[in-house]
């Protein structure tokens, strides 16, 4: 706490004066109940304990003004400065008062001066402007009266007192509003205050950065208009403010947008609090706004990747339930397939049950065909990857696309001048560009019109597909672009879901985007959709570019399906019906057969053969030894044995995706015995 300045210096030479300043304004003190004390009580008509405890000035004394100049500077170093100045204006022989005062002006201007004397060469008008500062000096004459000096240094000490403590308190307000400013303009958030009625009068500097605007472009302006996005989000946050303001309470973290000065959208996050007047009413409002567009961008960006991690986890977990569900169907439907055939030898062609049988044919073809499409989806069908020209390919299947088409219905090719080489199944790609041309169809109504586009790329930067997944690289791009009514976003985030369908009921399996969709991602390739209601959707497939020259794929060689052999051929198998329909199919078409019901009996049967074993044909998945693990140790006996894999279902990518060495094929289940037939002269044909 500061102590008040009761500091006086008397610059006079004339010493008994120095006595009459003592007497008046630093007596001795007295005691309340001294003699002494009553007699002056009496003649100043004032109380003992007054007298007793009347204010006791603390003098300094001078005779000469550089003397008194001295004293002055040495109080202000040692930051005792005194309050008031008594000064004689006559001192001979050195500095009369007014130069004195004038100097003590300079190193001083605080210290209110008096000038004391009873005769002057000079008007008062003249020494106030030699002094300067004429509210800070004061003239008294000679003799004086002892209670008008004393109340003269009473005010005079305490005009310096209050001056001082005033000049204090706006120092400490200066230095609050210097740190205040700075917190404001150094702040990553802005500062506002609006009256009543939401116009703005103050604005931080950082509203420049968060909206493009200056703070000048704002002052004056309704923050309910000149800021807000739409019409609706001004009426909002309007809105909170006259909620807050009938409950004089303040509001917190209130999300809403705002727009930027060249038309961006920011999202802000405000706090506010009311501003009372001195009548306790609310005249406006001051807060805080900060920038949340990152942070929501970043919350909006991590629940699309936990949906899509979901997503994932959903189409992994159905991929194996289907990749189970496959294997069992397909050991189930492959005797089917082969009994009918056989049968079908055995009875004729005329015979009554033909027709029956191919009721039964057709139906488990048709079976067969919705695990192939289970599969795809699931990416565990096995593949035949060659080199192909997707031109070629496309050029070849055009005959069966346009018998898709209805004639109402303009169907275009634009593929590329150069050749468009991809390592693919052709097969599955078939099956891709199928089910896309069917899915434009619908979507088509008259005078539809879909094309077919090809060409090549060399993404430099990251394109993100339908799984939200970055890709870049050379690649061939395969687009079905149709004119149909587009797709809305809801239904853009469940085409590839397996068994999810726009069409009614019984006109769709919900499976065609979706084996699509595990097809490219088997072929390490990657969807992009683009779609407008009403205008239509384009399609773009993108399968890595192959460096290989296609000429260097093996040709296919025709046989005969119904030929036979005398070969020998190990027959591994562990579902009782496949093998045991492999084993008669094998027997009717001439060849002999050695049966084994795992991997460790083939094995065994392998390495204490009585007769010479021309080929290996195992399943891949049974309990034990699998088919790859046998087949292994099996080429390290015999390596240029020929080995044809049959699988419901393709459990290993890896084993599937890598180059075969010589002689191993693989025929996918279920297969008829004419089909079997043809593998199996097609391996033993190319060994001779």
């Amino acid at each position: 706490m500061q102590v008040d300045n009761d500091r006086i210096l008397v610059i006079d030479d004339d010493r008994q004066i120095w006595k009459a300043y003592q007497e008046v304004l630093a007596p001795e003190p007295l005691a309340a109940a001294s003699p002494l004390a009553r007699i002056k009580a009496l003649i100043e008509d004032k109380t003992e304990q007054s007298v007793s405890e009347e204010k006791r000035f603390t003098l300094s004394f001078a005779s000469q003004g550089q003397e008194g100049y001295g004293l002055v500077l040495e109080a202000n170093k040692r930051q005792t400065p005194f309050a008031v100045i008594f000064l004689d204006i006559r001192m001979p022989p050195g500095w009369d008062g007014v130069e004195t005062a004038a100097n003590i002006r300079r190193i001083d201007p605080l210290v209110e001066i008096v000038i004391v004397t009873a005769f002057s060469d000079r008007s008062r008008a003249e020494i106030a402007r030699v002094i300067g500062a004429p509210s800070k000096f004061l003239f008294i004459r000679k003799p004086f009266d002892a209670d008008e000096l004393r109340q003269l240094a009473l005010s005079l000490t305490e005009k310096w007192n209050i001056g001082c403590r005033e000049a204090t308190q706006r120092n400490a307000l200066s230095h609050s509003e210097a740190r205040f400013r700075s917190l404001v303009e150094t702040t990553t958030d802005w500062v506002w205050e609006v009256d009543r009625r939401g116009i703005l009068v103050y604005c931080s500097p950082v509203a420049e950065r968060l909206f493009g605007f200056t703070p000048e472009e704002l002052l004056g302006k309704n923050m309910f208009t000149v800021l807000q996005a739409d019409e609706k989000d001004g009426l909002d946050y309007e809105q909170i403010f006259t909620v807050s303001t009938k409950a004089e309470a303040c509001f917190q973290a209130i999300e809403h947008r705002c727009c930027h000065k060249d038309g961006g959208i920011v999202v802000i996050e405000s706090s506010g609090r009311p501003v009372f007047g001195e009548d306790g009413q609310i005249i406006g409002f001051r807060g805080i706004d900060r920038d949340i567009t990152a942070r929501i961008q970043g919350e909006k960006e991590k629940e699309a990747l936990e949906a899509q991690i979901l997503h994932t986890q959903k189409l992994e977990a159905l991929g194996t339930l289907a990749g189970g569900v496959a294997h069992d169907m397909n050991n189930i439907l492959t005797p089917i397939m082969g009994y009918c055939e056989l049968a079908s030898l055995s009875v004729g062609p005329d015979h009554p049950l033909q027709a029956s049988l191919e009721v039964i044919d057709k139906s488990a073809r048709r079976a067969a065909n919705l695990i192939r499409q289970i599969l795809a989806f699931s990416r565990k069908q096995v593949m035949e990857i060659r080199v192909l020209d997707l031109n070629t390919l496309i050029n070849d299947f055009a005959k069966m696309l346009m018998r898709l088409i209805r004639e109402d219905v303009d169907l275009r090719f634009e593929l590329s001048d150069a050749a468009c080489a991809i390592e693919a199944d052709a097969g599955q790609v078939e099956q891709v560009l199928l089910n896309l041309v069917v899915n434009a169809r619908d979507a088509v109504g008259e005078n539809g019109k879909i094309i077919i586009r090809t060409g090549q790329t060399e993404l430099n930067s990251p394109l993100i597909d339908v799984d939200l997944i970055p890709f870049s690289g050379s690649y061939v791009v395969l687009s079905v672009v149709d004119n149909g009514q587009g797709i809305d976003m809801a239904t853009l985030k469940m085409i590839f879901d397996p068994f999810f369908t726009t069409k009614e009921k019984g006109k769709g399996t919900g499976m065609g985007l979706a084996t699509v969709h595990g097809i490219v991602r088997q072929h390490n390739g990657h969807i992009r959709v683009e779609t407008k209601l009403g205008q239509g959707s384009t399609f773009h497939i993108y399968i890595p570019k192959s460096t290989l020259d296609q000429h260097d794929a093996e040709p296919q060689k025709t046989v005969d399906k119904s030929a036979g052999g005398q070969e020998t051929i190990l027959l591994v198998e562990d579902d009782p019906s496949v093998r045991a329909m492999i084993h008669a199919s094998l027997a009717k078409l001439g060849y002999s057969v050695v049966v084994a019901a795992n991997g460790n009996d083939g094995l065994a049967l392998f390495k204490g053969k009585t007769t010479t074993i021309d080929l290996v044909l195992t399943d891949i998945v049974m309990p034990g030894m699998g088919g790859p693990a046998m087949a292994a140790l099996i080429k390290g006996i015999q390596p240029e044995l020929p080995i044809i894999f049959m699988t419901g279902y393709a459990p290993d990518q890896e084993f599937y995706a890598q180059p075969h060495q010589p002689g191993v094929t693989i025929l996918q289940k279920p297969f008829p015995p004419r089909e079997l037939a043809r593998q199996l002269r097609l391996v033993l044909d190319k060994r001779e």
